[in-house]
Formats: C-alpha cells, structure tokens, sequence
C-alpha cells in the first residue's frame, strides 16, 4: 500500500504515514467521525489546574486511554515507552509500537522526547514531532493513549 498524500510504501494496516503522517482512510466513508476542533488555549489551562499538587520527580499521566490516571515516574537517565513488555512506559495497544518512543534527561535537567520512527507516530499538543523538549502540561500522544507531563516541582 502506498502513501495517499508522498507515495511512500506503507504497511496495510497502517492508519497514517510513518513519513508524512497523513491520514490513511477514505474521508467519504460513511464511518468516519466528525470531530469538534477544540481551542488548544482552554484545553491546556483545564490540564494545568490539574497538575498533581506535590510532585518530586517528573512524571508522565495517562489522561486518556486504558490505565487512565496510572503516573509514570521519569527518574532514569533514558526512559522506554513502547508495547514491548520491557518499556519503562508500557502502553498495551496494537495503536503502539513495540519500540515507541524515548524520554531523556539532559544534561540540564530537561525532558525531551524522542519518536523512534513508530508506525504511527509520536504527536506532542496535537502536532506530530521526531524530537522535542517537553514543558509542564504538554499532552504528549503515542497512540491511542494521552499522557500529560508534569515537570517536578520543588
């Protein structure tokens, strides 16, 4: 199967292109859904009202998706997270690559994250990155779970 959008060949199964990240299904099918857009301005102040009010590492929380609610915390150097049932960050879904996406600490403290070329991609606040810093209340999504990032608080 090739890519609608760059021709690049892809999986059968695939939902999106792995190299531009374009939708995959027939947009006239009568399954498709209609989706509200919602202003990224109200969304990010609902999630930062929700931030854990003494958090002493950093942490990734599952917002939606199964395991809604489980924290993860970020303590390691580099941190998995994947299907594969050694990642640190195991995310159980077919929507999941094994080997998904990375965490890094840098050398200044900061997390960055990481997509590890993922079938279907690594989005960060509703756009599609390969690499990129994470603030306090990004809402990361590797497939179909969000996860909201809390920077440790002292």
């Amino acid at each position: 199967m090739n890519c609608r959008r760059c021709g690049e060949i892809l999986n059968a199964n695939a939902n999106f292109c792995w190299s531009c990240g374009a939708p995959q299904h027939d947009a006239t099918s009568p399954e498709t859904i209609a989706v509200p857009v919602v202003s990224t301005a109200g969304s990010q102040a609902g999630l930062r009202s929700s931030a854990p009010s003494r958090n002493h590492v950093d942490q990734l929380v599952i917002i939606s998706g199964l395991d809604a609610g489980r924290a993860f915390d970020i303590t390691k150097e580099v941190t998995t997270a994947g299907r594969h049932e050694t990642s640190d960050v195991l995310l159980d879904d077919v929507s999941v690559s094994r080997h998904h996406a990375i965490f890094t600490r840098t050398a200044s403290g900061r997390i960055t994250l990481r997509d590890l070329n993922s079938l279907n991609g690594t989005y960060l606040n509703g756009g599609r990155v390969e690499e990129t810093t994470l603030h306090s209340g990004d809402e990361v999504q590797i497939g179909k779970f969000k996860l909201v990032f809390w920077e440790a608080t002292q």
